[in-house]
């Protein structure tokens, strides 16, 4: 492995957008981009064609299916991973199998499960499947009356008009990309914390930042996480789940101070 600055790789989280719109907040935390991989997990992109939907449902096997494609991207002897929102199901277990080149973890707004009324999407879209199919079913959810409610529904009191635009516009292109794979993919968030209760990490630093206005998060994700990463500090920002897409600047001003903690780190071993 050449000697080369510390790569930072970046789990996206359940966006059909893949991992592009991490851009804007990576280049927040003042990171070399040349050093960054914005990754494209499998199943986001209608690109991807069907995948085997057991291997999408289960997260280990899909961590497991991902991880050829991830480590083909390092450069570096040592990463960073930064994950987000569902995408620290699949951090996380990469960390925990890869504990030798990882080496720091950082989580944002870390799905181990969801909000009570989140979790009633995947209910109530199983139902709709049964009875419509899953092309209509998909073709319903892209509407654009349904996806701006939903954006709505994560609105904070302090996005101001040009937040609110932006991330209308955001979620309108993302939900252009649901697809067949991703309705399967929700379903780790209910299996996750029981199938993968026996994991841990024990030397990697971690560091999890959470939203105080968090709003579709399960209430025990953040505790789950803490509980099975020894080597964990908590810090918390205001703002609400998409943090990351309308107030980027916010969260990089939590995480910059141990980022430098991250390269100290990465030049000592």
């Amino acid at each position: 492995m050449t000697q080369r600055p510390m790569q930072t790789f970046f789990f996206h989280g359940f966006s059909g957008g893949g991992g592009q719109p991490l851009a804007p907040f990576a280049r927040q935390l003042g990171l070399d981009m040349d050093n960054v991989v914005l990754l494209d997990m499998p199943g986001f992109k209608t690109s991807d064609g069907l995948l085997d939907q057991e291997i999408l449902a289960d997260p280990e096997a899909y961590e497991q299916m991902a991880e050829p494609a991830i480590l083909q991207l390092r450069k570096s002897e040592k990463i960073r991973v930064i994950a987000y929102s569902h995408g620290a199901i699949p951090a996380f277990l990469f960390a925990a199998r890869h504990h030798d080149i990882v080496a720091q973890l950082i989580l944002i707004c870390p799905a181990a499960s969801m909000h009570p009324f989140v979790s009633l999407l995947p209910k109530v879209m199983g139902g709709v499947v049964r009875i419509a199919g899953m092309d209509r079913t998909l073709r319903f959810m892209r509407r654009r009356y349904l996806v701006d409610a939903m954006t709505l529904y994560g609105r904070k009191r302090y996005w101001d008009h040009d937040m609110l635009a932006s991330r209308l516009r955001t979620r309108r292109e993302e939900a252009d990309e649901y697809n067949t794979n991703m309705y399967y993919l929700m379903k780790q968030l209910e299996t996750f914390q029981r199938q993968c209760s026996d994991a841990r990490i024990e030397d990697i630093p971690t560091v999890i930042l959470r939203a105080t206005d968090d709003e579709v998060i399960g209430r025990n994700s953040v505790q789950w996480f803490r509980d099975h990463i020894a080597q964990t500090k908590i810090v918390s920002t205001i703002g609400g789940h998409a943090i990351l897409a309308v107030m980027p600047e916010k969260a990089a001003e939590r995480l910059i101070p141990f980022l430098e903690t991250g390269q100290r780190q990465n030049s000592n071993l």
